[in-house]
């Protein structure tokens, strides 16, 4: 083969239709491997052309018909080297296959956030008025209150004196227009969300405006702080209450934005707002990682971001959230990075101190995505490394409870517990298992007061999930007492098994041990004592705990 052949571009020649349509890669099987590995129903739109090679000595007829691929198909369930290993919603499904393939449930992100909450009957679309003509100042003036109360503190990218200056001067009568109020209307329609669990006609109203604002004025020129800031809440809100898909829209273009408006680059005027743009700019990209984590799909980076981290300040946490950047984005599907730092990191994050609830379910976020990818090549923390795991899951589990009573439906209220559940179940051990009423608990609170269609979705999906974890473990303990049943050891069978227990075996284990490198180390002695080998009916709750 020449080196031209050898570099060759390494993908099937013709690709099936769901493939297609979500861009990725296929191998030309049918089922191709991706569409084994997601659940999707593979098929082509047109017959498959297949360009057989010059039949050569010893070749097969399956060799001659299939189609020509420069590499060889992916591994089915593989996800490490692909954009979905940080995807909760990849995890649930492959543990879903794994245990029960015809009723696993189907890829979707299950409980991303409460959903689209109740609204009044006939409440029709709404047009875009005023702010003015929308809320009074008094009424204004209190969403804001909700906003800076329970948002801010862990979004805190607004000067609040700049706020409610600017907020007081609109209301004056000879006030117009500006981009500036759809920064009030986001404000005002995120306390509206934080005030209640039925969405009514005023933040209908305001989120129609923010909508309208921030389309409106992307135009020639360079984004403005002002457009920015309104994007930004934009896709706060989206977050916690609309589908996956136009959230991850919503927050590409708000990076887009930043980038065109050069906010993330250092100016060599003094300027005063450094601080802001830095919060700003790390809110958006922590929105942004993890949408595209979850979704799997393409993340926004800036080219050059100089700005840095911004600075605490008494009462802010935002500090908290944004100290998770460095490990979130290095989780990155380009940076290939071996179990060791994986563990590492997962060290570095529970070491961290979290504070306030939204920014505890953040931190609790990121350790079960570093927990699903260990848990995907198989490996297991350490025991001290888990006893701080499980510490961290039980305080996020009682914040997402606290945050349900107070009406603030922070995105991870839903998303950790149902996450929490998932990864409770792979692990399989009694300390986990532990935790599984509570987490049941907590997400059965979240879907009873928020009652939408997501909510009830994440919620059946969960207790479907234990289902089939409950069977599975059902038939594998009537295997083990059927088998046990039947090949119950008999007492002269038990009196030669203990005559074994000599050098000579001892000897012979220690030599196979030699020629298998994973088994070094292991002192096979042990088994051989006489009350090893002693097996009763309890023999498989030992052997459980073996694994």
């Amino acid at each position: 083969m020449s080196d031209a052949t050898a570099l060759k571009r390494k993908r099937a020649r013709l690709a099936c239709e769901p493939c297609r349509e979500r861009k990725r890669k296929c191998n030309g099987e049918s089922p191709c491997s991706t569409c084994t590995s997601w659940g999707y129903e593979c098929h082509y739109q047109a017959p498959r052309r297949v360009r057989s090679k010059p039949a050569d000595r010893g070749t097969s007829i399956r060799d001659q018909n299939e189609p020509i691929l420069e590499s060889s198909p992916r591994e089915v369930g593989r996800f490490t080297e692909t954009l979905e290993v940080n995807s909760g919603a990849a995890f649930v499904r492959k543990i879903g296959l794994k245990v029960d393939p015809a009723n696993a449930p189907k890829l979707n992100l299950f409980g991303w956030n409460v959903g689209r909450r109740k609204s009044p009957a006939g409440l029709a679309p709404v047009a875009a008025f005023p702010i003015v003509e929308i809320l009074s100042l008094m009424q204004m003036r209190t969403l804001a209150n909700v906003y800076f109360s329970k948002v801010d503190p862990c979004y805190g990218f607004i000067d609040s004196s700049d706020f409610f200056r600017r907020m007081d001067s609109r209301w004056q009568p000879n006030a117009v227009e500006s981009t500036y109020d759809g920064v009030l209307a986001g404000v005002a329609a995120l306390g509206c969300l934080f005030s209640g669990t039925n969405i009514n006609i005023t933040e209908s109203h305001l989120v129609e405006l923010v909508r309208s604002i921030s389309e409106t004025h992307i135009g020639s020129v360079r984004p403005s702080l002002h457009l920015v800031t309104v994007w930004t809440l934009r896709v706060i809100y989206l977050r916690t209450t609309a589908p996956p898909y136009p959230c991850w829209v919503a927050s590409s273009t708000l990076m887009h934005l930043i980038e065109a408006s050069k906010l993330h680059q250092l100016s060599t005027d003094d300027d005063n707002d450094v601080d802001i743009r830095r919060r700003l700019i790390g809110v958006a990209q922590h929105l942004n990682l993890w949408i595209s984590y979850d979704l799997g799909l393409s993340r926004v980076p800036l080219c050059s971001d100089t700005l840095g981290l911004p600075s605490s300040r008494p009462g802010d946490f935002t500090t908290e959230l944004l100290g998770l950047l460095p490990v979130t984005a290095s989780l990155g599907p380009e940076n290939q990075r071996p179990d060791q730092e994986i563990e590492e990191l997962l060290h570095q994050t529970l070491n961290r101190s979290h504070t306030k609830p939204p920014s505890l379910l953040c931190q609790c976020n990121l350790v079960l995505c570093l927990l699903r990818r260990l848990r995907l090549t198989n490996l297991t923390a350490s025991p001290t490394t888990m006893t701080k795991v499980l510490d961290l899951l039980k305080r996020s589990l009682c914040a997402s409870r606290e945050m349900v009573a107070d009406c603030s439906p922070w995105h991870h209220v839903p998303n950790v517990p149902f996450q929490m559940i998932s990864i409770i179940l792979e692990m399989d051990t009694s300390p986990a298992l532990e935790l599984l009423p509570e987490a049941m608990q907590t997400l059965r609170v979240v879907a009873s007061t928020y009652d939408t269609e997501t909510m009830r979705e994440a919620y059946n999906t969960a207790c479907l999930l234990i289902l089939l974890y409950e069977r599975r473990r059902r038939a594998d303990t009537r295997l083990l007492s059927t088998v046990l049943h039947e090949y119950q050891q008999s007492p002269a069978t038990e009196s030669s098994l203990q005559q074994m227990a000599t050098s000579d075996e001892v000897s012979w284990l220690e030599g196979l041990v030699a020629d298998v490198p994973t088994l070094q180390g292991l002192d096979f002695s042990q088994f051989l004592q006489p009350d090893m080998l002693r097996m009763s009916p309890d023999a498989s709750a030992w052997g459980n705990k073996s694994s």
